[in-house]
């Protein structure tokens, strides 16, 4: 069985789950996939998302959130889902297409949280989860 080529991560807004794989995948897998991310719906970039990967040296400042009807369904052959609502979605969206839908249920780490001490270290622990299920999925990472 061959390498995907594409993959697309679809959380809520595009703001935190979905950019943060996006970075990391592009940062660990570029020689390998050609990767995007978007949302059920249109959020705006989220200051702390880009602080907190660029911790670890990804660049999101030029992250611009996208909904899911930016792309044609044949674009990718694998779709990555956060959310049961993205997961729906995107299992709808493309049925009879070439992609694989994929359910990572990951949950918002902004939810209930006031402090943005808390915040920051909620946005670390998804951070990490994230690229530990990339590399479970995908294998050893291009770069470190």
């Amino acid at each position: 069985m061959s390498k995907p080529q594409s993959v697309l991560f679809i959380c809520q807004m595009n703001m935190v789950r979905s950019p943060m794989a996006e970075g990391l995948m592009r940062k660990h897998y570029s020689s390998s996939y050609q990767v995007k991310s978007c949302g059920l719906s249109q959020g705006e970039a989220d200051q702390l998302v880009q602080s907190v990967m660029s911790e670890i040296g990804v660049d999101m400042s030029q992250h611009e959130p996208m909904t899911l009807g930016a792309f044609e369904p044949n674009d990718f052959d694998i779709v990555i889902a956060f959310t049961s609502a993205a997961n729906e979605a995107a299992k709808a969206y493309f049925e009879g297409a070439k992609a694989e839908v994929l359910y990572w249920p990951l949950p918002d780490p902004g939810e209930g949280s006031l402090d943005v001490r808390a915040i920051m270290n909620n946005y670390r622990a998804m951070r990490d989860v994230i690229k530990s299920r990339l590399i479970r999925h995908f294998g050893a990472p291009d770069t470190v």
